[in-house]
């Protein structure tokens, strides 16, 4: 008698990193060359992270259109937050606290009261205060012909 197969049950996530590992295989790359495959490689995964957020956005949108999650903007409280399940899929939401913000209407009000400040003086002196950042953002793009991905 033939040894029996022995099924191993592989988990949600290992699929998807599977089958993500074998798609370049399943890819012409416009330019065969190292460095032609490996700017190809970097506009696939690019592209697929592209695809990915627009679909998971419109997937989001429909799970709360049939109601099957809370709408994650609902939930104030901070926190980590169940707002659906199913089998052993569970999609949940953390809520941070609210961000602080300067109101400088109220602070320029507060000191004119307070300490008669006036108001105009209180306001050039919080532009004046002003000092230009370091962060800066980049976005880096690949292009085939003109076509950016």
């Amino acid at each position: 008698m033939p040894a029996k197969k022995e099924v191993t049950d592989v988990g949600f996530q290992a699929q998807i990193v599977k089958a993500l590992d074998v798609l370049p295989s399943h890819i012409r790359f416009p330019d065969s060359s190292n460095k032609g495959k490996l700017y190809g490689l970097y506009a696939l995964w690019k592209r697929v992270k592209s695809i990915a957020d627009s679909r998971a956005e419109a997937q989001l949108a429909e799970l709360q259109r049939e109601e099957l999650i809370i709408d994650p903007k609902a939930i104030k409280i901070p926190g980590v937050h169940a707002i659906g399940s199913a089998g052993k899929l569970e999609v949940v939401v953390e809520v941070t606290q609210p961000r602080r913000e300067f109101n400088l209407e109220w602070f320029a009000t507060e000191l004119h009261r307070s300490h008669k400040v006036p108001i105009s003086f209180t306001k050039s002196l919080f532009e004046s205060a002003k000092r230009p950042g370091t962060s800066q953002n980049r976005t880096i793009k690949v292009t085939e012909e003109g076509v950016a991905i």
